[in-house]
Parts: structure tokens; sequence; C-alpha cells
């Protein structure tokens, strides 16, 4: 379970909004920067992910090929 508000949750949070207020901040430009820092946040995951696979896939065939099972062209 998480505790997390949504964007649309944050942007209509009363203490939020006072906030937002406090500081000149208008509702929609809030909203537009929480859903930029969510795509960045993403897409960065999805990077370190396929980083992540490459290596695996790299230090796997590494090993099959160490042990010899390694396919070979012919």
């Amino acid at each position: 379970m998480t505790n997390d508000l949504s964007i649309s949750e944050a942007v209509s949070d009363p203490l939020i909004a006072l906030m937002l207020r406090a500081d000149g901040m208008e509702p929609n430009a809030f909203a537009e920067m929480l859903s930029r820092a969510a795509r960045e946040q993403l897409e960065q995951k999805i990077s370190r992910l396929r980083e992540e696979r490459a290596t695996r896939f790299y230090q796997v065939l590494s090993a099959a090929e160490a042990v010899g099972t390694g396919c070979s062209h012919r």
C-alpha cells in the first residue's frame, strides 16, 4: 500500500494549494512540473533496466563461452 498522492490528488489537496498560493505557483504549472518529473524518473528507470539486462546477457554469454557452450557460426 502506498501513501503517495497522484498528481490530481496533489493538485487538489488543500494544504498543497495553500503552499502553492504562498509560493505564487499556479496549480497547472505545479501539475506539469510533477508530470515532467514522473516522466524523467520513468525514463531513468527504463534506461537502468536496459543496462542491467544487457549486462546480465553479456555475463551469461561470456560464461557460456567459457565452458564451451557458446554459439558458433559455421
